[in-house]
């Protein structure tokens, strides 16, 4: 008798462990999505943008995987499909298909691919993506380590799969401004988001093309002309927008009489001054200031993520009433920073905050001018350094500097925080005696151990 309780007791456990479990299961399926990244570069975390471009999915769109299988690039087909695979479990109008390229020839004369692509099909539409494009050697990349572009690019290529939508942005040359060679990173995400990029040499093409969307000016050194001026004036009145965004020269007070004139005309006023804090900048010294967001269309989606732009050398700016636009701060220092108006003796790292001169704390560092309608017409910036490809990668840089330019091609659905770039998978390199020692722990230490565990209780059991 009590040793058919002791099976039926036995029996009635089992059962309850097994419902539970199954009950656990049908609990953790009922939450769709839901998911713990543990990966320490987050890697199943899809950003805002790419959330945003997937809800906004409203047509059936297949996604072809075509991989070229071998040994040197499992992984990296593993990471692709991984990632393409989280997409579609967030809509069920994208659908995931795989194939090895190798064996459908087929499919890859359709789209004319020779390589490893990524195929995003909705209707006669299509986008190629080449796989090899997604990745990019970290370093000098002798380790093996890489950088993973694939969410960037496959949310781009989504959001731009049914738009035909086209955006022209020119940047101003001839004053040593910061060139599109100087700011390639900015210029291959803009064209990902249809916004094509150009330069003007203005004084030789006479006027600003009346097809551009977007005149930047980043980082003049010398004053425009009146000439250009004039020219620059004639393209805003007809409709154009305006980047200016002013960078830092140690004459400037006396040498941007047009270029302070042009941000006058939307009520900002660059002070001359160079915005100091000692208290609550960056880590890279006072002249460094991650500044906190002003309230806009273009920071809210980036204060709400803390993510915020680091920028360095920059203008302070002050606005003045006029009646023809509306300002918004945008990014302003912390209370107890200041405008260094004493360039002379910053340069030779001699600065204190003078009240009856310095420009006091909270420095405005942008402004965005919107019309009375509530159309964008001008964002005018105190600083351009963080643009260039060698700072746009840290912070916020390139979060704010695309909302900017996304706004003002008054492309609503490209002011969101942007997919970031992931770090790859690093190659471990063992030497003989480790890979023998993690062989042996693995195959060999762990099992006995459970294996004598067993035997214990099992001879302890008898005894009983």
């Amino acid at each position: 008798m009590k040793k058919w309780l002791s099976h039926t007791n036995s029996t009635v456990l089992s059962v309850a462990v097994i419902g539970i479990f199954i009950l656990l299961t049908l609990f953790l399926n009922s939450l769709g999505g839901f998911q713990l990244d543990l990966t320490s570069n987050k890697q199943y975390t899809l950003s805002d943008q790419t959330l945003t471009a997937i809800k906004n999915v409203k047509e059936d769109v297949n996604i072809l995987v075509l991989t070229v299988e071998n040994v040197n690039n499992t992984v990296l087909n593993r990471e692709v499909s991984d990632m393409v695979q989280e997409y579609t479990k967030r809509n069920s109008k994208l659908k995931m298909e795989q194939y090895n390229l190798t064996q459908e020839p087929a499919l890859a004369s359709k789209y004319g691919i020779t390589g490893s692509s990524i195929i995003l099909e909705q209707g006669d539409q299509h986008k190629v993506i080449d796989i090899a494009s997604l990745f990019t050697a970290a370093g000098d990349g002798s380790d093996g380590s890489y950088q993973f572009t694939g969410e960037e690019k496959l949310t781009q290529a989504l959001m731009n799969l049914s738009s035909t939508e086209m955006h022209k942005m020119v940047f101003l040359t001839g004053h040593e401004e910061l060139g599109l060679d100087q700011l390639t990173t900015l210029r291959s995400s803009l064209e990902q988001s249809n916004i094509t990029t150009e330069e003007l040499q203005l004084n030789q093409a006479g006027q600003v093309p009346e097809d551009a969307d977007v005149l930047a000016i980043i980082g003049p050194q010398r004053d425009i002309s009146d000439t250009e001026l004039k020219a620059i004036r004639t393209y805003l009145s007809n409709g154009g927008k305006l980047l200016l965004s002013l960078g830092f020269h140690e004459d400037m007070e006396s040498a941007w009489k047009n270029i302070d004139a042009l941000a006058a005309d939307y009520g900002v006023v660059d002070e001359h001054a160079v915005m100091v804090d000692q208290h609550q900048a960056s880590t890279m010294g006072p002249l460094w200031v991650v500044p906190e967001y002003g309230t806009h269309a273009i920071t809210d989606k980036l204060s709400e993520s803390k993510l915020y732009p680091m920028l360095s050398l920059s203008i302070a700016l002050t606005s003045q009433e006029q009646d023809k636009y509306t300002l918004s701060p945008l990014i302003h220092s912390s209370n107890d920073s200041y405008g260094e108006k004493d360039i002379a003796g910053l340069l030779q790292n001699e600065t204190s905050n003078d009240p009856q001169q310095d420009v006091q704390g909270p420095v405005e560092l942008g402004y965005a001018a919107d019309t009375t309608d509530g159309k964008p017409k001008a964002v005018i910036l105190g600083s351009s350094i963080f643009m260039q490809d060698s700072e746009i990668a840290n912070g916020g840089n390139r979060d704010f500097i695309l909302n900017v330019t996304n706004y003002l091609s008054e492309k609503q659905d490209g002011l969101t925080i942007r997919p970031r770039v992931q770090a790859g998978y690093q190659v471990a390199y063992l030497n003989g005696e480790q890979a023998r020692v993690i062989f042996f722990a693995a195959l060999v230490a762990f099992p006995l151990v459970f294996v004598i565990i067993g035997v214990f209780l099992w001879w302890r059991r008898r005894r009983v």
